[in-house]
């Protein structure tokens, strides 16, 4: 999955910023955004409020958030 989310972070370079966490090292923070399988991408608007999660490899959920962010700034 690394690389589909790798092809949308190049191709929104400048609209969408992409950080990876480790859920397994960053134990508080998957609590704290209940991640519970892996992989779970969380989407942030510019106000840190949670606009879209998407649970697994759903390729076209997460090219829908990446546009959805590039579209909201």
């Amino acid at each position: 999955m690394e690389p589909i989310v790798n092809r949308l972070e190049e191709k929104y370079n400048g609209k969408v910023s992409v950080k990876r966490v480790d859920a397994n090292s960053e134990l508080k923070l998957a609590e704290e955004f209940e991640i519970q399988y892996v992989p779970t991408y969380i989407f942030l608007n510019s106000n840190g409020d949670v606009v879209q999660e998407v649970v697994g490899g759903n390729v076209e959920a997460l090219e829908s958030a990446f546009e959805r962010l590039a579209g909201s700034r």
